[in-house]
């Protein structure tokens, strides 16, 4: 056993009586929880197609519980269980492993911690491989994958600068499996996380990467070094992800592609599911998100970046004043120069400041600006009108789009 990956394993036991040992030696670990899912053997179906890879490849299915489920919902999950057991494998390079993980804390119970409990079984796989570079791969078991998924993955990690990734997604937003309302939504959501990215480029955030659970993947050492995945009950893929993003070696694999369910669901308290049934349930409402003005603002100050460095308040309080007025408002009212002053101090070159600067203004402090300036000062915009005014920015002919499928065509285009 690695030192690193000793060391974290003492420091998190399992949640489960599951033999590690029975997992046959696999470079790719894909790790599925699963809650009351009802298609998650059409996900392993589209694990089965892809493409082989040269080592195996382990799928580890989290069926999870909290300690107060009810009998029918520990009846389901039985079923789903059984279901696996049932399930024939295809291809001799695939196994499938199915973590009964019941009786869960009600504190953390929700994908979070199923996602690590599953995480975590990996780890320990690969650190009685002696694998500290095996990949971990973050899936939903209403997803299903590309043909080259495994493969593109494989050749993504088989260079050593890359530590992690997104990998490129698109929700159907066409079929016959769900009401068009809910399609419509979905197109109208997707686009929203699709320019809330692009926005982030367009101002200069280093740190402008999808966050979706459905969606990345990480070498286990990159996993271990920040401390494995939380045990949030919402939104942990977004915490677990920006830790990766400031070690360095995270990038965006476009090569494959992940397709997400748009089904609605409560589970969460936000995200896809959750904003998919608030908009199917007031269908006449469109879509509204971040009012591109606040980005806009926020440009000015990351732009100069350098003038902050090993500065007195004084001078501080002087380059604020000259910033817009809700940019101003929001730096004065969080303290930020008592967050960032220690870290200027310690910087012995402006390069180096340039990198530590956005470990304090980090994705959690944009999210804080994002929303402290519609708190108090702007409305957010239907996404359509906001998503046509920032590639208009940009200077991207948008001329010939009229609704939102064409504007999420074009936004699917220019991130791939």
């Amino acid at each position: 056993m690695k030192p690193p990956f000793g060391k974290y394993l003492e420091k998190h036991p399992p949640f489960t009586s599951f033999n590690v040992g029975d997992i046959k030696k696999a470079g790719i670990l894909v790790v599925i929880p699963t809650y009351l899912e009802d298609g998650l053997c059409r996900t392993l179906d589209s694990i089965c197609a892809c493409h082989p890879v040269q080592g195996r490849v382990a799928v580890i299915v989290v069926v999870n519980a909290g300690v107060n489920a009810t009998e029918d919902i520990i009846k389901q999950q039985k079923k789903t269980i059984q279901e696996l057991k049932d399930y024939k494998v295809n291809r001799d390079f695939i196994d499938i492993y199915i973590i009964e993980a019941f009786n869960l804390p009600k504190k953390h119970f929700g994908a979070g911690l199923a996602r690590k409990i599953g995480m975590d079984i990996a780890v320990q796989h690969l650190s009685d491989s002696d694998n500290e570079n095996g990949v971990i791969v973050s899936l939903d078991a209403d997803s299903t994958v590309d043909a080259n998924y495994l493969t593109e993955i494989d050749s993504y990690f088989a260079k050593p600068q890359n530590k992690a990734c997104s990998i490129s997604f698109e929700h159907p937003v066409a079929g016959n499996e769900f009401d068009p309302t809910v399609y419509d939504a979905i197109a109208q959501y997707e686009l929203h996380l699709r320019y809330y990215v692009e926005s982030l480029r367009y101002i200069g955030f280093p740190y402008a990467f999808h966050t979706i659970g459905s969606c990345f993947a990480f070498k286990a050492s990159s996993y271990v070094s920040v401390g494995g995945m939380n045990r949030r009950q919402g939104g942990e893929e977004f915490y677990f992800i920006q830790k990766l993003l400031q070690q360095g070696g995270y990038g965006e694999l476009n090569t494959t592609k992940v397709y997400p369910s748009p089904r609605i669901s409560s589970r969460v308290p936000f995200g896809t599911g959750p904003s998919v049934k608030k908009m199917v349930e007031n269908k006449d409402e469109e879509y509204r998100t971040y009012n591109l003005q606040g980005f806009i603002d926020l440009k000015s100050f990351l732009d100069n970046v350098e003038k902050y460095y090993r500065i007195s308040e004084e001078t501080y309080q002087q380059l604020v004043l000259e910033l817009p007025g809700r940019v101003r408002s929001f730096l004065l009212n969080s303290d930020f120069y008592n967050e960032l002053k220690p870290v200027a101090d310690n910087c012995s070159t402006l390069e180096v400041f340039r990198k530590r600067f956005f470990q304090v203004f980090n994705a959690f402090k944009l999210v804080k600006y994002i929303n402290y300036t519609h708190e108090h000062f702007l409305e957010k915009t239907p996404v359509f009108d906001a998503a046509i005014e920032l590639l208009e920015l940009k200077h991207i002919e948008v001329d010939d789009i009229f609704d939102d499928r064409e504007l999420l065509k074009k936004y699917r285009e220019i991130q791939k």
